[in-house]
């Protein structure tokens, strides 16, 4: 098997209109989570599914700590974790207080070893990068509320479904309207319904 790439333009970061040259991007096949690892593993090892799971929630924390205070973490052959800091830019040192500064993100640098075992080769994708459709906003809630008028209410997946939009869109898009009140919620994860409210009049 090989990985699959499709190009993308570079974006224009002076704003003036003019095309950009392509790229090669990998056209992602989806996302592999904690349990599929910890199944497939299970089936290969004598480790158990549950060893596994609790191994991850301690190195969870133990990598965490050690970040908080400062350390930068090997984590086996993967690679090395570290935690980069924010705060205004300054001349001189003593323009600034450690108050204004704080924690910004952790940051991951994969080892030698690591990057050539996640190097392959790679085909150009048939199918390309999915994209949501570019159906009018009014369009979409004018379906929704179709679709909620006889169903009562609707998961995320229905709404990609009837709108054409991809999943992160999607949610976003439907949790913006939560905020609006104009729906609500009912369950949790990935069990969510989303309810229309009394003050159902989409904007």
């Amino acid at each position: 098997m090989a990985a699959d790439y499709d190009f993308r333009r570079k974006p224009n970061e002076n704003g003036d209109g003019e095309i950009q040259p392509l790229y090669p991007r990998i056209v992602s096949k989806g996302t592999v989570d904690s349990k599929q690892l910890f199944r497939e593993i299970a089936e290969a090892s004598s480790f158990t599914e549950g060893d596994l799971a609790g191994i991850m929630v301690s190195l969870q924390e133990k990598v965490s700590y050690y970040l908080s205070e400062g350390y930068h973490v090997k984590l086996g052959e993967f690679g090395y974790f570290s935690v980069s800091l924010k705060a205004r830019p300054v001349m001189d040192k003593k323009e600034i207080r450690s108050v204004s500064i704080s924690f910004d993100n952790v940051n991951f640098r994969a080892t030698k070893w690591f990057r050539r075992r996640s190097s392959g080769t790679v085909s150009r994708s048939k199918s390309g990068f999915q994209q949501s459709s570019n159906i009018p906003e009014e369009t979409r809630y004018s379906r929704l509320q179709a679709f909620l008028t006889k169903n009562h209410f609707i998961t995320r997946k229905e709404y990609t479904q009837i709108t054409g939009l991809l999943k992160g869109k999607a949610l976003r898009e439907l949790n913006n309207l939560v905020d609006k009140g104009i729906l609500t919620t009912r369950g949790t994860g990935n069990r969510i319904l989303y309810l229309m409210t009394d003050n159902h009049i989409f904007k």
